[in-house]
């Protein structure tokens, strides 16, 4: 297999990630969302331009730090979308973490989130990051699993404290 991560870009839009975008579903059973669907082309190339500008602080937010944003091509078909955050604040080490990720369900239980993942640890290396955070839903059996075939390991988030249904989990990068 041919993996491929790109960042991801306005002139990536093509039929085929526009219909990867719509498969994924505005909110999944854990509660994750996506912000790509149900917009139009247009929209999508309006949200990706704005992440764009975040990304390289051009644009600056409170809740919205400075990332990356990637797709995952398999055999040049988008199977995943996904993010790295450089740096968090308490609100992201609260709420999701450095990155972030979601499968195409046509595509997943195949190992390419694991891949992703791994791939998305790579790029954290390259731009000097010692640790990485991540978080997902306690019941999320399989994001549990491509986390931990990372070699993330669980720690106890004193940010948010009682949360019984999340795991939140840490790595190394050395």
């Amino acid at each position: 297999m041919y993996y491929q991560l790109k960042e991801l870009r306005s002139n990536l839009l093509n039929d085929e990630l526009f219909n990867m975008l719509q498969e994924i579903p505005k909110t999944d059973e854990y509660g994750q969302t996506n912000e790509y669907y149900g917009k139009t082309r247009k929209e999508i190339v309006e949200e990706i331009n704005a992440r764009m500008r975040v990304a390289y602080s051009l644009t600056l937010s409170r809740n919205i730090l400075p990332a990356e944003n990637y797709i995952l091509y398999v055999n040049d078909k988008p199977v995943c979308i996904g993010g790295l955050r450089f740096k968090l604040n308490n609100y992201w080490k609260r709420h999701s973490g450095n990155i972030w990720y979601k499968t195409r369900p046509s595509e997943r239980g195949k190992g390419f989130a694991t891949k992703f993942v791994e791939l998305l640890c790579e790029r954290a290396k390259e731009l000097g990051m010692k640790e990485i955070f991540a978080q997902c839903d306690i019941k999320n059996k399989g994001s549990n699993k491509v986390l931990i075939n990372n070699n993330f390991t669980l720690y106890e988030n004193t940010l948010y404290k009682g949360c019984d249904d999340t795991n939140f989990y840490k790595k190394t990068l050395s």
